[in-house]
C-alpha cells in the first residue's frame, strides 16, 4: 500500500513539474491569496480570449469585405465591357448602314447624271446650235 501511495505521489510531483510552465502561463499571478490571484488570472485569460476572438473576427470581416468588393468590381467591369461592346457594335452597324446609304445614293446619282448627260448630249446638234446663234429674228 505504501508503494502505491509512493507511486501516485511521484506521478503527481512529476506531472506538476512537467506542466508547471503551462500552469504559470495560464495563471501567472497565482500567489498566497488564492481568490485575488485567481480573479487576476481569469481576467487575464478573458482578455487574451477576447483579443484573439476580436482579431479573428476582424480578419474574417476584412476577408468578407474584400471578397464582396472583388465581386462588385468584377460585376462592374463585366457590365462596362458589355456596354462598351454593345456601343461599339451599334456604332459599327450605324457606320456600315450610313456607308451603304451613301454608296447607293452615289450610284443612283451617278446613273441619273449619266442618263441626263446622255439625253442632253444625244439631243445636242452643234450645227443647229451655231445656226441659231447667227440667225437674226
Amino acid at each position: 500500500m505504501l508503494i502505491k501511495l509512493g507511486i501516485i505521489g511521484a506521478v503527481l510531483v512529476l506531472g506538476g513539474m512537467m506542466f508547471s510552465t503551462e500552469i504559470i502561463t495560464l495563471f501567472p499571478n497565482t500567489s498566497a491569496l488564492l481568490s485575488d490571484s485567481l480573479k487576476d488570472d481569469i481576467n487575464g485569460l478573458n482578455e487574451k480570449v477576447t483579443n484573439s476572438a476580436e482579431n479573428r473576427l476582424d480578419s474574417s470581416i476584412d476577408k468578407t469585405i474584400q471578397s464582396i468588393s472583388d465581386s462588385v468590381y468584377e460585376g462592374i467591369t463585366e457590365t462596362g465591357d458589355k456596354l462598351v461592346e454593345n456601343v461599339n457594335e451599334k456604332i459599327s452597324q450605324g457606320i456600315t448602314e450610313t456607308g451603304d446609304n451613301v454608296k447607293s445614293q452615289i450610284v443612283e446619282s451617278s446613273q441619273s447624271s449619266k442618263e441626263t448627260l446622255v439625253n442632253e448630249v444625244s439631243g445636242f446638234d452643234p450645227f443647229n446650235f451655231i445656226k441659231n446663234i447667227f440667225k437674226i429674228n
